[in-house]
């Protein structure tokens, strides 16, 4: 029947909506402590969830007692929807830089009536009562306190208008002022989506009409692209990131989780509902069709998606291209290995040379980068000569040519970048004495030792990028936090700057040349010793705010402070060890949180020891910086 389409027409619709609700609360998960908007939003939308989830296994139960269940517990999300709905407008409000006690303690008065509502709803009958059976849509019976908890639901609603409507009113620039503009118009989908309408009604109904189906699609509907526009909108309020990253970063999330979701959901329905096909019963055929469907969409996102982030307007910026295109041809140092490997491994088979090996030069220290030799005596530490034992670097600086020279049973051969004449490492062959090399065989030699050097060179310059950017990235993520604040006032990149300068003048401990040092030995000793017990760093007043926590104990809070600082060196995420941009912070977590040993940590990074405290000590000027920035957003608070 028409009525029965219609019906699971819309239940279909509800589970859409519960899908995405749910995952839009699953994509703000990393965000709900620091961003207050993205944590309330999360709230009103699984309470949203709770109501319409509630609705689709009603529609589906075999006894009207678990029916009655299911429906009381529906009037959780109902009752706080308007509580939760206000607070969401009043961490709007405070975005823009307005704090009110009143509007805080109103929050506190909505929550505690929205949590004896539901009291009452539970034991009592004074809200609701007995359960109406309509088909494919039972609901609960309004009683005489109902219209009390209906004025209380819309006054709440309406106060919550007016908030955003403030905040629309304080912000400053126009794309701001465009998206609290956006979320004024549709911030009452929530209050409309779960108001229960048909507890208004009095009498059991045989079937529900078909246009009262087509009017609940049509308002669910519009439901779900309300709640699409406020998602739309609000996930960029108070983000650190740029608007790009997270425009891409939700709308890649949303194809992959909630999209594929609703694809899946709306296949097994319609195999269901069609019944047996090809000779197989709907419960076989729905889950050979929804891993089918699985599988494709999965693949269609990943065979196009360069397309659709096309379509989509994805990191078309030319910054951006370019970066992608760095990350694409990026050669790690496993990748330099087997290419120097396979390198050397091909000049042994033709020179008949039974070792060979490149190692690099840098700062006047020699690492081994690859070495191969015959089967019967493979590997370095089995070799019978010794990184120690190569020739000094100096000798070869001094030598200032290209000339094989002899140095016990191999040829050497420094290698020279093409442009400065800068010596970045050393090529060595076995000498093979019973038949001295012929002059193709040189040649074979010189184009060795020319690819070595270009893979050298090549690896040197990208260390320098690295270099570079993890310095950047400090600074970087300070103008972003700019850039959001400033969104609302450009005041706050004023405020600041004189926060700072006044911090920095209470705070000389933040200004001494020995600063970044006494980060370091603090760190160095992060499990007991002098260099933790007697710093300077213990006068900070973020110590000693943090010693309140642990009894007065001012080494302690140092501690804490400086585990929380290395903590916000953390990339967001699952922790990787390969990973490029988790390797500051794997260096800070292995060194010093877990106090492993040098020689413990650079077999896990897969780095040489020079490489190790470069980075080592980028990491911890980061670590010094952001015990700088916790110092200052202390001293501003207290103002």
């Amino acid at each position: 029947m028409l009525t029965d389409f219609l019906a699971l027409t819309n239940d279909i619709i509800q589970a859409i909506i519960v899908i995405f609700g749910t995952a839009v609360v699953l994509y703000n998960l990393p965000y709900l402590r620091e961003n207050r908007v993205s944590r309330t939003y999360s709230l009103l939308l699984g309470a949203v969830v709770i109501v319409f989830l509630t609705e689709l296994l009603v529609s589906r139960v075999q006894l009207v007692g678990s029916a009655e269940n299911w429906l009381t517990f529906k009037w959780l999300g109902i009752t706080f929807v308007p509580a939760i709905q206000f607070h969401f407008s009043d961490a709007l409000l405070v975005t823009t830089g307005s704090r009110s006690r009143r509007r805080r303690a109103i929050e506190f008065v909505t929550y505690l009536i929205s949590f004896v509502c539901f009291l009452l709803v539970i034991f009592t009958d004074l809200i609701v009562n007995t359960i109406v059976e309509t088909p494919n849509a039972f609901h609960l019976q309004a009683s005489g306190g109902f219209y009390l908890f209906a004025a209380y639901f819309w006054t709440v609603s309406v106060a919550s208008i007016y908030n955003v409507l403030r905040s629309y009113q304080r912000s400053i620039t126009r794309t701001t002022r465009r998206r609290i503009g956006t979320i004024l118009l549709v911030i009452m989908a929530a209050p409309l989506s779960v108001f229960p309408y048909l507890a208004l009604s009095q009498t059991s109904m045989e079937r529900i009409s078909a246009w009262a189906w087509l009017l609940l699609i049509l308002g669910n509907l519009t439901v779900g692209l309300m709640f699409s526009q406020l998602t739309s909108n609000i996930v960029y309020l108070g983000a650190v990131s740029s608007n790009r990253v997270v425009r891409v970063k939700l709308l890649k999330f949303m194809a992959r989780v909630p999209m594929t979701a609703s694809i899946v959901l709306l296949v097994y329905v319609l195999t269901i509902q069609a019944g047996s096909f090809l000779g197989l019963d709907a419960t076989t055929a729905a889950a050979a069709t929804t891993v089918g469907t699985v599988m494709l969409v999965e693949w269609a996102i990943h065979a196009y998606k360069q397309q659709i982030e096309r379509v989509l307007a994805f990191n078309n910026e030319p910054d951006v291209r370019r970066i992608q295109e760095l990350s694409e041809r990026l050669i790690t140092r496993q990748d330099m290995s087997q290419f120097l490997s396979s390198l050397l491994a091909a000049g042994c088979d033709v020179l008949r040379a039974p070792v060979a090996f490149v190692a690099s030069i840098s700062g006047g220290e020699v690492e081994m980068e690859a070495l191969v030799s015959s089967a019967e005596r493979d590997g370095i530490d089995g070799h019978p000569f010794l990184l120690a034992e190569l020739p000094d670097p100096t000798i070869l600086i001094e030598q200032e040519s290209d000339d094989l020279m002899r140095w016990e049973n191999f040829w050497i051969r420094p290698l020279y970048t093409r442009n400065d004449d800068v010596l970045v490492g050393v090529l060595g062959i076995a000498i093979n004495e019973d038949a001295p090399y012929s002059e193709v065989e040189e040649i074979i030699v010189e184009r060795i030792a020319q690819q070595a050097t270009s893979a050298l060179e090549d690896q040197v310059l990208q260390q320098n990028v690295f270099a570079a950017v993890e310095g950047l990235l400090p600074a970087l993520t300070a103008l972003q936090k700019l850039r959001g604040a400033a969104t609302f006032s450009g005041a706050v990149l004023l405020e600041d700057s004189a926060a700072t300068e006044e911090s920095n003048a209470v705070s000389p401990i933040l200004n001494s040349p020995r600063y970044t040092k006494m980060v370091k030995d603090a760190l160095d000793h992060l499990w007991g010793g002098p260099k933790l017990t007697e710093s300077p760093l213990l006068d900070l007043e973020i110590v000693q705010d943090e010693a309140e926590d642990h009894d007065g104990n001012v080494v302690q809070g140092l501690k804490e402070i400086l585990k929380k600082a290395i903590e916000r060196q953390r990339p967001e995420g699952e922790q990787s060890l390969t990973r490029t941009e988790w390797l500051l912070y794997n260096i800070l977590d292995l060194r010093f949180v877990k106090g492993n040993k040098v020689r413990e940590v650079t077999p896990r990074l897969v780095m040489s020891d020079s490489d190790f405290y470069r980075k080592q000590r980028v990491a911890i000027e980061n670590v010094a910086r952001a015990i700088a920035e916790m110092e200052e957003e202390l001293l501003v608070s207290e103002q």
